[in-house]
């Protein structure tokens, strides 16, 4: 695969720091704002296909209507050797699947403010309109402290009556399928409760160690999510409070009507539960 040159423009990359299907995440240093910036840049066997670029586009757009320090904040999108790329600020911290993967252990300590900071952040973002509709661990780069910065905004839509027209039951279920609500699954249309059920894998996977289902292959996994029982976060972890159990059974409801109606609403009870007991070394 042809490499993508060391300079963007006024950017000089530095290193690498994300990788996808279709792009790559660098960080960088702007010389002409003289600053560190975080580049998102289409890789160059895609760099001519008019999607990936749409979705630069997009994701231009809904960043340029939030204003949130819990959301990444997006300069501008421009192209240097036939190459779209996204100049965005730069929070140098590792997602959180990562550091699930490292143990959920070492999250104790901060997993309130990630998870108060996350709410937020789609709080946010749902009072601007919008639908995240790939929320998961991979989307959320927290810092040692627990401040967090919601990212990838490439496939949000406006929520329900608009999404009613853009979502049609034959249209394809974008997003991630650990992390997708039963109706996000079936196409239909969307609204804050869809990212409040995402939300709730993301909790419990911070919890547990693990999503909530697993599957022998993406269909499997999509089943589950649409019919199977709402798993026991207490099963996985034995350090998870009662009070965080219930909650994510709600949230985690097959029936959007039966989850909470808002991120304020979900905001509001995390404010008020312990996730997990702390133990005393």
């Amino acid at each position: 695969m042809t490499a993508i040159p060391e300079q963007l423009g006024p950017v000089k990359l530095v290193q690498q720091i994300g990788l996808g299907k279709y792009c790559q995440v660098w960080e960088g240093l702007d010389t002409k704002a003289r600053k560190k910036v975080a580049v998102k840049v289409i890789v160059p066997s895609m760099a001519n296909d008019a999607g990936q670029r749409k979705l630069l586009e997009h994701e231009l757009k809904v960043a340029a209507s939030l204003d949130h320090p819990t959301i990444i904040k997006i300069d501008r999108l421009s192209e240097e050797g036939g190459l779209p790329h996204l100049v965005m600020e730069l929070f140098p911290a590792p997602n959180l699947k990562k550091q699930v993967a490292a143990g959920v252990e070492h999250l104790v300590p901060k997993l309130q403010r990630i998870v108060t900071e996350t709410a937020l952040a789609l709080d946010h973002m749902h009072a601007r309109g919008w639908v995240h509709r790939d929320v998961k661990p991979d989307n959320v780069l927290a810092a040692a402290d627990g401040q967090v910065k919601l990212i990838d905004l490439a496939i949000a839509a406006k929520s329900s009556g608009f999404l009613g027209k853009l979502l049609g039951s034959k249209t394809p279920a974008q997003g991630s399928p650990s992390y997708m609500s039963p109706e996000q699954i079936r196409g239909e249309a969307l609204d804050a409760r869809s990212d409040i059920y995402s939300f709730g894998c993301v909790i419990f996977e911070l919890i547990a160690g693990r999503p909530p289902y697993t599957g022998a292959d993406t269909n499997d996994l999509l089943n589950k999510h649409v019919s199977a029982t709402i798993p026991a976060v207490d099963a996985f972890n034995k350090l998870a409070t009662t009070g965080a159990a219930k909650y994510l059974r709600q949230m985690l409801a097959k029936k959007p009507s039966d989850r909470p109606a808002s991120m304020k609403e979900v905001l509001q009870q995390l404010r008020s539960i312990r996730l997990v007991e702390r133990v005393s070394v």
